[in-house]
C-alpha cells in the first residue's frame, strides 16, 4: 500500500517562502524588481525548494515567479493597500499588465476583436508573453483564487482568442493536465498505468482543447515537484510512454 501525500506541505512551503519575501521587501523599502527577485530567490533557497515549475527550469525562472508574489501579496495579504502604487507598478510591471490581458481574453471573443479593440496588446503578444499568462493563470489556481472549473474555463478562452499562439497554449496544457493527473496520484486514487491513463484522458476531455495529453513520464516529471509521491510508485508508473 502506498502512503501518499505532500500536497499542502509543498503549497504551504511555497506560500512561506512568498510571506517571507514581502516581510523583507516591505521591510527593507524594497523599489526596484531587481532587488525583489533576489529576494525571493533567496528565500527559496533558505527553504530548500524551488517555484512552480514544469518538468524543466529555466535562466529567469525566479522573475516569472514573481507572479507567485504579486498574486498572494495581492489577493491574500493585501499588500497592494501597503505599498504605493508607483512601488506597486516599478516591482510587477508585468504582472500588473497581465492582469489586465486577463481580464481582456475574457471580453473577447476573437483575436480579431482583441486586435481592432485592443491593437497595442496585440502588438507585443508573442509565445513567451502568453506563456506568461497562462502561468499567471495557473499560479491563480494553484494558490486557490481561483477554482478549477473557471480555471479550466479560462484556458478554454485563452485557446479560443489567441488562436495564433494554440501552440504555445497546447504545451501549456499538457503541463496542466500532467499537474491534475500528478494530483490524483497524490490523492491515492491512481494506482496503476491503466488508471492514470483514464484519467489523463478524461482531465484532458475536460479541459476540451485537442492534442494535449502528456507521456506518463512527463506526468510523474511535473508531479513530483508539486506533489511527495513514494519512489516505488513512481517505478511502477513510469513505463508509461503514452
Amino acid at each position: 500500500m502506498y502512503v501518499l501525500g505532500g500536497i499542502m506541505n509543498i503549497k504551504r512551503k511555497r506560500v512561506a517562502v512568498i510571506v517571507n519575501a514581502w516581510s523583507r521587501i516591505v521591510k527593507e523599502n524594497i523599489s526596484t524588481r531587481e532587488q525583489a527577485v533576489e529576494i525571493l530567490k533567496k528565500s527559496y533557497e533558505e527553504m530548500g525548494i524551488e517555484p512552480i515549475r514544469g518538468s524543466s527550469t529555466s535562466p529567469d525562472l525566479y522573475d516569472k515567479d514573481m507572479a507567485s508574489l504579486y498574486i498572494i501579496g495581492k489577493f491574500g495579504l493585501a499588500i497592494n493597500e501597503e505599498l504605493a502604487k508607483e512601488a506597486i507598478e516599478n516591482i510587477f510591471s508585468i504582472e500588473v499588465m497581465l492582469e489586465k490581458v486577463v481580464d481582456i481574453v475574457k471580453n473577447v471573443e476573437s483575436y480579431d476583436q482583441l486586435c481592432k479593440e485592443y491593437p497595442g496588446i496585440c502588438k507585443i503578444l508573442d509565445d513567451k508573453l502568453v506563456a506568461r499568462l497562462l502561468r499567471y493563470i495557473f499560479t491563480m489556481y494553484y494558490f486557490g483564487f481561483i477554482d478549477r472549473s473557471s480555471f479550466f474555463e479560462l484556458l478554454r478562452k485563452t485557446y479560443v482568442v489567441l488562436r495564433p499562439l494554440e501552440e504555445t497554449i497546447k504545451r501549456f496544457t499538457r503541463f496542466v493536465i500532467a499537474y491534475e493527473v500528478g494530483k490524483k496520484i497524490s490523492e491515492n486514487e491512481i494506482k496503476n498505468k491503466t488508471s492514470l491513463n483514464m484519467v489523463k484522458n478524461m482531465i484532458a476531455l475536460d479541459i476540451g482543447i485537442p492534442h494535449t495529453l502528456p507521456s506518463t513520464r512527463y506526468v510523474i516529471d511535473v508531479a513530483k515537484h508539486f506533489f511527495e509521491i513514494p519512489q516505488d510508485l513512481i517505478n511502477s508508473l513510469k513505463g508509461e510512454n503514452k
